[in-house]
This record gives C-alpha cells, sequence and structure tokens, in this order.
C-alpha cells in the first residue's frame, strides 16, 4: 500500500545542489503556471507597508506579479518627482515599471478583484483589523476598507467558500486579527510559513495522497451456516 507523500518547494539553484540527495522513492516535477495564474494582487494597510518592498521581491524571485493599488500610488508620485537611478532600481525591484497595469487607478484595479485566477493575498496587520472595523479611516484605509468589502461580497456568493484570497500574518497580528468570514481557512504567517505559502500559490497541496488505483479487487470468501446466522 503507498502512503502519502509530503510536498515540498525547491527553486533550480537548491535543486541542482541536493541532486545528489535524493530519496530513492522521490518524485520531482516541474510546476510552470500560465502567466494569468502568476498575477496576484496584494491589500494591506499602512502599518504593514514596510514589509511589502521585501515581500513582493520574495514573490518576483518565484516568479510572481505582485501588484498593489498603494505601491503603485506612492511610486508614481516618485516618479514625478525623483527621476533617479535609485528611484527606478526600487521599481524594477518590486515590479511596477514591468506591469504597466500597476499605475491604474483604484476602480481599474477591480480587474484583479473580479478575475477569478488572481490570488488576492490579504496583509493581515492591527491595523488592517481597525481600517475595516473602525468608524473613523483616514484615505489609506478607505481604500483597504473597500477592497475588503468587495472581498467579502464575493465570498457571500460563493456560498461562503474561499477559493483566492489568501491571509498572511504580518507584524505582530495574530489571529484575533483576521476577518471573522476568514477565520476557516489556512493563515500563514510571513515570512516563517513562506514556504507554505508558496504551495498556496502554486495551487498544490502539502500532503499528495497516495493515488487510488484504477481497478479495486473484490475477495469473496465462503462462511460458515452457523457465522452467516449470526449476521
Amino acid at each position: 500500500m503507498e502512503s502519502m507523500s509530503q510536498v515540498s518547494e525547491m527553486n533550480s539553484s537548491s535543486a541542482r545542489m541536493e541532486v545528489c540527495a535524493t530519496h530513492p522513492r522521490e518524485e520531482r516535477r516541474a510546476i510552470n503556471l500560465p502567466e494569468e495564474c502568476r498575477n496576484i494582487f496584494i491589500t494591506y494597510s499602512s502599518d504593514a507597508a514596510s514589509e511589502m518592498v521585501a515581500f513582493t521581491d520574495f514573490l518576483r524571485k518565484q516568479g510572481f506579479l505582485p501588484v498593489s493599488y498603494f505601491f503603485s500610488q506612492m511610486l508614481h508620485i516618485l516618479l514625478k518627482h525623483i527621476r533617479t537611478f535609485t528611484a527606478l532600481d526600487v521599481i524594477s525591484q518590486i515590479g511596477i515599471l514591468d506591469n504597466p497595469r500597476c499605475t491604474d487607478d483604484n476602480k481599474k484595479m477591480d480587474r484583479y478583484l473580479k478575475d477569478p485566477s488572481t490570488l488576492i493575498i490579504i496583509a493581515i496587520s492591527p491595523q488592517y483589523k481597525a481600517d475595516i472595523e473602525s468608524s473613523v479611516v483616514d484615505r489609506h484605509g478607505l481604500h483597504t476598507r473597500y477592497f475588503h468589502t468587495m472581498m467579502q461580497k464575493e465570498f457571500i456568493l460563493q456560498g461562503s467558500l474561499n477559493f483566492r484570497f489568501i491571509p498572511v500574518l504580518f507584524l505582530n497580528a495574530s489571529l484575533n486579527h483576521v476577518p471573522s468570514w476568514l477565520q476557516n481557512t489556512c493563515v500563514y504567517r510571513w515570512p516563517w510559513n513562506s514556504e507554505d505559502l508558496l504551495l498556496r500559490l502554486l495551487r498544490e497541496e502539502r500532503y499528495a495522497p497516495p493515488p487510488v488505483p484504477v481497478e479495486l479487487t473484490l475477495i469473496a470468501r465462503p462462511v460458515p451456516t452457523g457465522s452467516a446466522a449470526l449476521l
């Protein structure tokens, strides 16, 4: 009987280094996501902004195309007032210039919310909870609340099933900061659960069940008359 297998992520350089240390029954396969499945929309609040450069850089190195409204607005201002190599270098690191859609306004960001092939990462932080629940929020918080409302509506229309919203804890956030409608989904913490998060973005399960045989064999054994009466 075949047992369950554990799945892990490995980039090409790591694969070359560990080619000699493979398990005799280990199976390796390349994952080639379609271009449209590489888009990732990130919604976050102001207190997690300092984490976004490293986070989006991590995603881009794994072949994804992360986009966010707030980064596009910030860098639009940066390009307008500071045209230096340093500014352009920062922009290239987080994937704004090579993705013109990031310069669209808030309404055009709806394309990511309405595109079922785009996964949405929700950066959970103390401020995120405040932005979606408090009656007084700043302009940044209003956009965060707008995206949250749109996601919650989709969740309800899908029969309270979550297919593409991925909550990730940043800073000192806890499960208490996760919106109630996302409490029953898998929650990740950055950067400690980065490998599990990558598997989710790749649409892969951490544990692969053994394959079900195409044909099942039934065994019929004769039962003594006395035992059959007891049944």
